[in-house]
């Protein structure tokens, strides 16, 4: 059987399971989106020696594939490295490709971010105290203007009332 020297194995031979535990992928997520970029992370065991025409090839930690290159179903993959003779020497949990749901997105901030939202939310607390206290402040002085006024307006009228009753009695003194 001639082996082909340019192009890696089209396949994998599954001789055994006990070669599976050669090559140990990591962060395998449950489920992939659909349209997304996925990386691949996996790690050497000291017993493997990785070869030039391994499929995963050189990379030592991780290989990205692109999204036009996945599938498109909800079927079960699973990442394999297989080398050369085309033997796979690890395999990945499996995973599905999906959307995305919004029970699955989980955010994530540092603790810097948290004490920077702390702070600021602070600040705006505190901010709003003071506009509290300001429009306490302003309705009570708003009140006691109003108060001021009625009075204002109460000595006008009686004013405006003696005023008309001294102009009567100038009235009747001339017309006397």
């Amino acid at each position: 059987m001639e082996k082909s020297v340019g192009n890696p194995p089209t396949s994998a031979v599954l001789r055994d399971h006990c070669h599976f535990s050669q090559v140990i992928f990591n962060s395998v997520e449950k489920f992939y989106v659909p349209g997304g970029d996925v990386t691949c992370y996996y790690t050497l065991t000291q017993q493997f020696t990785p070869l030039r025409r391994d499929w995963i090839g050189i990379f030592r930690q991780e290989v990205q594939f692109k999204a036009y290159c996945l599938p498109k179903d909800d079927e079960y993959y699973q990442f394999c490295y297989v080398d050369l003779d085309g033997v796979v020497r690890g395999a990945s949990i499996p995973f599905q490709f999906r959307p995305e749901s919004e029970e699955d997105i989980l955010v994530v901030t540092t603790q810097g971010e948290v004490e920077e939202i702390e702070q600021h939310n602070n600040e705006l607390c505190k901010e709003n105290q003071e506009l509290k206290d300001s429009c306490v402040s302003l309705q009570k002085q708003n009140s006691d203007m109003q108060a001021e006024l009625q009075k204002k307006q109460e000595e006008l009228e009686t004013l405006q009332s003696i005023n008309k009753k001294l102009e009567q009695k100038v009235k009747e003194q001339k017309d006397s």
